[in-house]
């Protein structure tokens, strides 16, 4: 088991989490083991909760930068 490991990303942070999940949810781990399967799992959160506020965080700038350069729409003038 790797409380250590690096998620270079978002998805394999989830899988391992999901994976801690089911672990714990089985209960057939001993006591020592479900702790650290729980340190684990709130680490791994940590790591999650972060690459979301990271990306929210450029989605925002993206949005921001995006409106500058919208263009306006053309209207259609009826001919009088």
């Amino acid at each position: 088991m790797s409380t250590n490991k690096e998620y270079k990303d978002f998805e394999s942070a989830m899988t391992r989490l999901e994976e801690i999940v089911t672990a714990l949810e089985s209960g057939e781990h001993p006591l020592e083991e479900s702790i650290a399967l729980y340190t684990e799992g709130v680490k791994i959160a940590g790591v999650c909760s972060k690459k979301l506020n990271d990306a929210e965080g450029k989605i925002a700038k993206l949005s921001k930068l995006a409106d500058q350069f919208q263009l306006d729409k053309f209207s259609e003038k009826e001919d009088e």
